[in-house]
């Protein structure tokens, strides 16, 4: 799967379960800018979680805290 790929994804999971429409950048903060509480940030996960068929590292969730961060733990599970 290549960048590009695994950044769309994250986009369509965000326009379909958390109603973001505007671009998706890798510096976006997740709780900041993408406006994202408790619930959402677990929603984003576990829908990234299906769309990948991945299972984020618990250890990684504390440290994700950028859409990049995001893209960047997706493509460990990826390899």
């Amino acid at each position: 799967m290549t960048d590009a790929e695994i950044l769309a994804g994250i986009a369509a999971v965000a326009r379909e379960h958390l109603g973001w429409d505007g671009e998706l950048l890798p510096e976006l903060r997740l709780a900041e800018e993408l406006r994202l509480d408790s619930l959402r940030l677990l929603t984003l996960a576990v829908e990234v979680e299906n769309r990948f068929r991945v299972c984020l590292d618990p250890a990684d969730e504390a440290s994700i805290v950028t859409v990049g961060d995001l893209f960047a733990a997706i493509r460990r599970q990826l390899t």
